[in-house]
């Protein structure tokens, strides 16, 4: 499963405001909020981060996408940009509540 971001995260967005300034990267708690929406679409809702690696910084304007590697006990999902990987987490799933 996988969700596409072509315009990326705009420039003017409130979360970017001191994250750093001359020097805005889109924060890390924001990239899982993003999967966080896209699951809960998707029926499941994030129970555990069970580990998570952010590698390379995600700037404004800069598309990306979230994919969702579903697995029996624990899921996978990366944040990818221009082929490369920006952030990874291991984590349980569990069916979205209404």
């Amino acid at each position: 499963m996988q969700l596409s971001f072509s315009e990326g995260i705009m420039e003017n967005a409130r979360f970017l405001d001191g994250h750093f300034p001359g020097n805005p990267i889109v924060p890390g708690a924001v990239l899982v909020g993003f999967a966080a929406q896209y699951l809960i679409e998707a029926g499941y809702e994030i129970d555990t981060v069970l580990r998570m690696k952010f590698l390379r910084p995600l700037r404004p304007l800069q598309s990306f996408e979230i994919n969702l590697e579903k697995g029996e006990k624990f899921s996978n999902l990366l944040w990818l940009s221009d082929g490369n990987t920006i952030a990874k987490a291991r984590v349980l799933l569990r069916a979205a509540r209404d």
